[in-house]
């Protein structure tokens, strides 16, 4: 078989299915008609064991080869983000929500990876599992899945997952293949701080505690925590992107509310600067006669790599990419990233296929105008099944 030349051959299939989930993006796990479309399109492939709503709508297709061997699970997430876009594409989302980090693209890829792993399953050593995930972006998808038993029956001893897109501060263009050799995400934990205080009439702000106010406050005080408590050597993100707070022009505001992210590389800084944020968050409320509470709405740790399917990786990919696209990413890549729920529980390994232009049209993940330049998506899709075949040998 030739993997590589039977995914080129599925490029416009592949491209069609990646802008037929572009078209209609679906929220955390409520992804009903992006898993329905999902599981007819398996289904045209003459696959039989799908199974459909786990951990509410995830899909799962199990290929089982002729030879008795171990189960390689993989990953691609389906889930999209609440933006508007503002591509002008013509298969552009009208919905009010968006693919603007490229999982519209991750599951085409899975797709074909189906595809052709089903079509010569009787050269297949153990299985492959195709699980379609959603509810990323919430952090929680896998782990919904994970206890609903979608690493089981069969059991999935590895893991594998890519991600693709413009993805900046690795400096990939199109065609490029990279991977860290450790981790691959940073250890995330989104935060929300609520503050209590007490409404008044805006003329009598002294009769009231200004719950508004302690929240700026506050924002502006956690930014110490990075500019003089962190080594500068340290890859540390802390940053409040959301605030609600009040309910009317001349009302002293009683509430605030904000989220945010704190993300680190590895778990035990992530840990330190919680602690910190928490200590100094109480201590800036109590001064401004506030009450405050912090939360971690979800946490994941760093995914980790497993040498042993990196080194498989590297022995496939020049045959897809050509050597003279491989390389090490030296500097992780700062997202959170639920696989490293899977990562926690057997070997994985979490890589990039990159899928800039390289010009002006790139814009970066979560942007109204991301979008992504197809013409390499072949080559995900003969990564994943040349993987199925080759990680046993």
């Amino acid at each position: 078989m030739d993997l590589k030349q039977e995914a080129h051959g599925l490029q416009e299939a592949i491209v069609s299915w990646r802008r037929e989930f572009h078209s209609c993006p679906e929220l955390q796990m409520d992804t009903p008609v992006t898993s329905g479309k999902i599981a007819r399109i398996l289904e045209s492939f003459g696959i039989e064991d799908i199974r459909t709503g786990i951990g509410g709508c995830g899909v799962a297709a199990t290929i089982r080869g002729s030879k008795p061997g171990k189960c390689l699970g993989i990953r691609a997430d389906c889930d999209g983000l609440p933006i508007a876009e503002e591509t002008g594409l013509p298969f552009a989302s009208k919905n009010g929500n968006m693919h603007a980090c490229g999982h519209d693209a991750h599951t085409a890829m899975a797709l074909g990876a189906a595809k052709l792993i089903h079509e010569h399953r009787g050269e297949l050593t153990g299985s492959a599992k195709i699980i379609f995930q959603p509810n990323e972006e919430g952090l929680k998808g896998a782990r919904q899945m994970i206890a609903d038993g979608v690493l089981e029956s069969p059991h999935v001893d590895a893991m594998i997952a890519l991600h693709t897109g413009s993805v900046g501060q690795v400096g990939t263009v199109s065609g490029d293949l990279s991977w860290h050799p450790e981790h691959s995400s940073f250890s995330s934990s989104p935060i929300r701080i609520t503050v209590k205080g007490k409404s008044s009439h805006a003329a009598t702000p002294d009769e009231g505690i200004d719950a508004l106010l302690c929240a700026c406050q506050i924002v502006t005080a956690l930014q110490t925590l990075l500019s003089r408590e962190r080594d500068p050597a340290e890859q540390v993100i802390l940053s409040i992107n959301k605030m609600t707070s009040g309910t009317k022009h001349n009302i002293i505001a009683d509430f605030a509310c904000m989220e945010g992210t704190l993300r680190t590389a590895d778990d035990e800084k992530n840990e330190y600067y919680y602690q910190r944020l928490c200590s100094l968050v109480g201590g800036i409320a109590g001064a401004m006669r506030c009450e405050a509470k912090v939360e971690r709405m979800e946490y994941m740790h760093a995914i980790k790599n497993a040498p042993e399917l990196t080194d498989v990786l590297l022995r496939i990919a020049p045959d897809i990419v050509g050597s003279e696209h491989i390389f090490e990413i030296k500097k992780m890549f700062a997202a959170g990233e639920d696989f490293s729920a899977y990562s926690d529980l057997i070997p994985a390994l979490y890589f990039f296929l990159s899928a800039a232009y390289g010009d002006e049209r790139d814009y970066p993940h979560h942007n109204p105008k991301f979008d992504i330049d197809e013409k390499d998506l072949w080559k995900g899709t003969a990564l994943f099944a040349s993987f199925a075949f080759s990680w046993q040998e």
